[in-house]
């Protein structure tokens, strides 16, 4: 999934937060509703950062660092250009993002404040599913015989 269709749901997914506070579990929110907004986009885009480190821990090239690096308004004008298909797998790119959510969580929740941790919960988990779901549709396209499992 590209990155800008990752900041709209991250986005919605803070907004739907920050507007919805009085009803939310964690409580008041501590940030301003403009910088809790602008963390859960950061947030819901910058976490496939970890796709350069598993890239380069994989393949051992930092091709796709370098391809950036080159020319950076590829990651808003072609980010299907950045990784080859032997750099990253979508296992990998799904399980790294458990891992970071399920060790981010916890840690912010307790480290700054229940609402910060909510709120970053909330945004790695839509953009986790949203990921789920672009592979699922791109597993579909590829005929069965063809299917690696």
């Amino acid at each position: 999934m590209y990155s800008r269709a990752h900041a709209a749901i991250s986005l919605l997914v803070a907004s739907a937060l920050v507007l919805t506070r009085d009803a939310v579990v964690a409580g008041e929110p501590t940030l301003h509703p403009a910088l809790a907004m602008a963390y859960g986009v950061a947030l819901g885009v910058l976490i496939d950062l970890d796709h350069f480190a598993l890239a380069w821990m994989l393949s051992g090239s930092l091709a796709p660092l370098r391809r950036v690096l080159k020319a950076p308004w590829i990651v808003v004008t072609d980010p299907g250009s950045i990784f080859e298909t032997a750099d990253l797998g979508p296992y990998h790119r799904l399980i790294s993002h458990v891992v970071i959510a399920g060790v981010l969580v916890p840690v912010i929740w307790l480290a700054v404040d229940p609402f910060v941790g909510l709120l970053s919960a909330g945004v790695l988990y839509a953009h986790l599913l949203a990921d789920l779901i672009a592979d699922l549709r791109t597993f579909e396209t590829i005929p069965r015989d063809e299917r690696r499992s």
